[in-house]
């Protein structure tokens, strides 16, 4: 019995010919990829992609560019969904523990503009407005008056214990100077004798 095989393909080329194919392929496809990142390299070395920007400016079609992607319909959901993917939490994650992250934070702390910022916020009647509100609040005008009391009765306590330590004193130094003995002894401790 005759194989199918080779009634479709009696001399075998069929195999040879999608390895042949594969690997013409596979070399297309790379020298295509290095001929594409030639042509990158060399728009980029004569600056035409600077070139492309500056005219996109210049003629107003970058801002055509942005309103027309602002104002398309599915945007707000395409861009949720960027901020919502797993990648770009770990990009952002990548981002935030760089080196480069840590230079540019040390270089705005160190420079005029936290100064500058500090200044205005201090200035703004914006600020001493809402420093108000919040020391007219019923909860800090309670948290003063009840410090404020818990304070008071510390005082209190103190002076008392002070006035009654100094009475003792007192009474003991008079019954020493007339010579008449004291009912009872001073507590130990008390300092006073």
């Amino acid at each position: 019995m005759t194989d199918v095989r080779t009634l479709i393909d009696p001399l075998g080329l069929w195999p040879r010919t999608t390895r042949l194919a594969g690997r013409a392929e596979h070399a297309a496809l790379g020298t295509g990829e290095r001929l594409l990142l030639a042509v990158v390299d060399r728009a980029v070395a004569s600056g035409l992609p600077r070139q492309v920007v500056d005219r996109l400016l210049d003629d107003g079609l970058a801002e055509h560019i942005a309103e027309r992607v602002l104002t398309d319909p599915g945007f707000e959901q395409r861009a949720a969904a960027l901020l919502e993917s797993p990648q770009t939490g770990h990009l952002l994650e990548r981002v935030l523990d760089s080196e480069a992250s840590e230079r540019l934070v040390a270089q705005v702390l160190e420079s005029r503009l936290v100064d500058v910022t500090v200044a205005r916020v201090l200035a703004s009647d914006e600020l001493w407005t809402m420093v108000d509100e919040i020391a007219r609040s019923p909860a800090v005008t309670e948290a003063i008056t009840s410090q404020g009391a818990g304070f008071a009765d510390q005082v209190a306590d103190e002076v008392g214990a002070r006035s009654r330590n100094a009475d003792a004193w007192l009474e003991r130094v008079a019954h020493r100077m007339l010579g008449r003995p004291l009912a009872a002894e001073a507590p130990p401790g008390t300092g006073l004798a």
